[in-house]
């Protein structure tokens, strides 16, 4: 089985005029790939992701991640989904400023109910696959910009996601930061079999995946 499928994907919005924003997409990404989606400001990475990432419904077509479609699920069931199945990476960190790098990669796990040992024994192991298992007891603001998306990465990590899905990760980075991160996507990938969907406007760093995806003003390239 995919773990993800879309056939004729499409996806607009309505306000003063209609305005489209996927065209009709059709993708499928296999268990444990790594894929880029490529392309500028507008044509449609984030909305996509949006969509893959069951937080947006499409206006058009099916959609079905790791054999599921959003569309028969209510908003309970899709948060359950959510947190069951995929991780989320973002260009900005959002940690919680006030727990540590420790505590920030146990909450998903508290939060789903595992107890703080179990919670704090895995939370351990991922911050030292990133490299930070000097870094437990530290602020945020004690961490420099590439540390706190290391935390990030371990956070969406922590519950043993099927999906990863990571929208311009390494945006707010300086060149070495990104490349450090990407390293850490590929060592991720190889190491855990967690299948990785990376949105990118870095061409260069993109083509170091199994498969980049284009795209231009709302179809794929």
């Amino acid at each position: 089985m995919n773990v993800v499928d879309c056939r004729n994907l499409k996806k607009s919005y309505s306000g003063v005029t209609t305005t489209d924003i996927l065209k009709g997409i059709d993708l499928a990404i296999r268990p444990g790939e790594q894929v880029a989606i490529l392309g500028q400001s507008g044509s449609g990475k984030s909305t996509l992701l949006h969509i893959l990432g069951m937080l947006d419904l499409p206006t058009s077509g099916d959609v079905r991640i790791l054999g599921q479609s959003n569309s028969d699920l209510s908003d309970s069931q899709a948060a359950k989904f959510r947190n069951d199945n995929l991780g989320f990476i973002y260009q900005f960190h959002h940690l919680l400023m006030e727990f540590t790098a420790l505590e920030n990669v146990a909450m998903p796990l508290l939060i789903s109910g595992i107890d703080t040992v179990e919670a704090n024994r895995r939370s351990t192991e991922l911050l030292s696959l990133v490299g930070l298992a000097h870094r437990l007891t530290h602020l945020p603001s004690q961490l420099s910009g590439g540390e706190r998306q290391r935390v990030a990465i371990a956070r969406a990590l922590v519950n043993q996601p099927k999906l990863v899905l990571a929208d311009e990760p390494t945006g707010n980075l300086d060149k070495q930061n990104a490349q450090q991160i990407f390293d850490l996507f590929l060592k991720v990938n190889q190491e855990l079999g967690t299948t990785l969907v990376v949105v990118t406007h870095d061409q260069v760093l993109a083509e170091r995946f199994d498969r980049v995806i284009k795209l231009d003003d709302g179809i794929v390239i």
